[in-house]
């Protein structure tokens, strides 16, 4: 069992999936007004596909704080390292050697427990692409233009658009099983 209490960035990403360009000639936008707008829910869209999905478009750092009694599943994929793995002894954080742990899995990395059993951990790991798959990146579009689009809209309607449907069906291939917060 795990249960993930907190997932913290330490190192943000250093490049955006889309940028502003990109967007505004997406949505046929050529004008600097809304560029704040648009700016803003392109992060928007990202962080709810990532959520979706549980992965990072991009590279980042992350610090992932979790009761583990047997093994833990990272919460963002792909996986590329695992920095620190620490047990909290009831006064501090200590640091758990290489061997306290075994790391199975290429993409999706679940890290074993072999020196200290049901326990908070803390894990500092580095996920995300390199370089972004393409249909990530036109999800993120889809959604964005959706949220451009119905920004003014007071009442959820009750179907979702075509853009919306469009943007979760393509992130399905990289959809993670369990759930992230």
């Amino acid at each position: 069992m795990q249960i993930v209490r907190d997932i913290t960035t330490t190192v943000a990403p250093s490049a955006t999936v889309v940028t502003l360009a990109e967007a505004k000639n997406y949505l046929r936008v050529d004008y600097s007004e809304d560029d704040a707008l648009i700016t803003t829910l392109i992060n928007t869209a990202q962080t709810r596909l990532e959520q979706y999905a549980g992965v990072a478009m991009t590279a980042r750092t992350l610090r992932v704080v979790a009761y583990v009694d047997d093994f833990l599943e990272l919460p963002y994929v792909p996986t590329n390292s695992i920095s620190v793995v620490e047990y909290w002894d009831n006064t501090a954080w200590i640091v758990i050697p290489a061997g306290g742990y075994q790391v199975l899995g290429e993409t999706t990395k679940k890290v074993y427990m072999t020196s200290v059993y049901n326990n908070e951990f803390r894990f500092t790991y580095t996920c995300g692409y390199a370089t972004t798959p393409q249909t990530m990146k036109t999800a993120l579009l889809k959604m964005v233009s959706d949220l451009y689009e119905y920004r003014e809209s007071s009442v959820e309607a009750t179907k979702p658009s075509a853009n919306l449907m469009t943007a979760y069906e393509l992130m399905k291939p990289f959809k993670r099983i369990n759930v992230i917060l």
